[in-house]
């Protein structure tokens, strides 16, 4: 399950996960659909207790795309105990998101 979150409720659920997989996007962006569908089945073969995925979208999400300094989509953050580990700015293969997760757990 992807959970859609806010400038509101970001800081929290960071905080609360191991690792989040957080997709910044929005929702008229043709690379952030393809972004959308790799996460999608990437997301079936997560251990959920450890590793989550998360969306926020960019046009609704002002203060967090500041903080983040979010100038392209899709931008994907992987973060670990709170703190951005890593940023992949375009689409982002499978692969390569696999790879990034088994060097960080």
């Amino acid at each position: 399950m992807v959970e859609e979150l806010t400038d509101d409720t970001i800081e929290d659920f960071i905080k609360e996960h191991e690792v989040v997989i957080l997709d910044i996007y929005t929702v008229w962006c043709g690379p952030c659909k393809m972004q959308a569908a790799i996460l999608a089945d990437l997301g079936k073969g997560l251990d959920a207790k450890r590793v989550v995925i998360a969306k926020l979208d960019a046009d609704q999400a002002p203060i967090t795309s500041q903080k983040y300094q979010i100038r392209a989509i899709p931008t994907l953050i992987l973060f670990k105990d709170g703190n951005p580990v890593k940023t992949h700015v375009g689409v982002w293969p499978r692969e390569e998101i696999e790879n990034e997760l088994a060097a960080i757990l």
